[in-house]
C-alpha cells in the first residue's frame, strides 16, 4: 500500500513541477512580448498631443482663447472640439457619449497626451473627468480673465498606470 502512494506522490510531485514549469514560462514569454510592444512604441516616437476644447456655455466658444494661448506660447497642436449650447440634468447622458466618442476617436488616432481646456459647469467637469481617467495623461487648463490660461496640472493617474511608466523607464535603460 505504501509503494502505491509512493508512486501516486511522486507522479504529483512532477506534474505539479510541469504546471510550475509552465507557467514560469508563460509570464516570462508575456513579460518579454508586452517590453518588446514598448520599446516599439518608444522608437515610433512621442506620438499625437491634442488639445481638447470644452465650451457647454449657451453662445460661448473658448477656440479662439485656445488658438490664442498655443500661438503665443508657440505650441503647435491639433484642436478638437466638444461644444453645446449648454447642459442640464435631460442633456448630461448624450454629452457624456459625446465625452466617449471623442476619447475614442482620439485613441483610435494615437494621441499620447491631451491638453484639456474646458468651460462649463463644475458639476460636469467630473463627468469628464470620469470618462479621462486612466487615459494618457491629461493637462488641465484654467482660464483667468486677468492672465489668460495657465495649466493647474495633470489628472490624477492609476497606480497601474505609475507601474507601467516604470517599466518603460526600465526598458528605455536597457535598449
Amino acid at each position: 500500500m505504501w509503494d502505491i502512494l509512493d508512486k501516486i506522490a511522486t507522479v504529483a510531485q512532477i506534474i505539479t513541477f510541469l504546471v510550475f514549469t509552465g507557467g514560469i514560462g508563460l509570464l516570462l514569454t508575456r513579460a518579454t512580448r508586452y517590453k518588446r510592444r514598448i520599446r516599439n512604441a518608444l522608437e515610433k516616437g512621442k506620438g499625437l498631443e491634442v488639445a481638447l476644447a470644452v465650451s457647454l456655455k449657451p453662445n460661448e466658444n473658448v477656440r479662439g482663447h485656445v488658438e490664442a494661448f498655443l500661438k503665443e506660447k508657440g505650441i503647435e497642436m491639433e484642436i478638437t472640439e466638444i461644444n453645446a449650447d449648454g447642459v442640464s440634468l435631460n442633456t448630461l447622458p448624450e454629452l457624456r457619449k459625446k465625452f466617449v466618442a471623442e476619447k475614442r476617436w482620439l485613441t483610435s488616432r494615437g494621441v499620447s497626451e491631451v491638453h484639456l481646456f474646458y468651460e462649463g459647469p463644475v458639476a460636469v467637469a467630473f463627468f469628464l473627468a470620469d470618462v479621462l481617467n486612466n487615459w494618457v495623461p491629461v493637462y488641465v487648463y484654467h482660464f483667468s480673465r486677468e492672465g489668460g490660461y495657465e495649466c493647474w496640472g495633470l489628472l490624477t493617474e492609476s497606480i497601474e498606470r505609475m507601474a507601467t511608466e516604470e517599466l518603460v523607464r526600465e526598458v528605455s535603460k536597457d535598449a
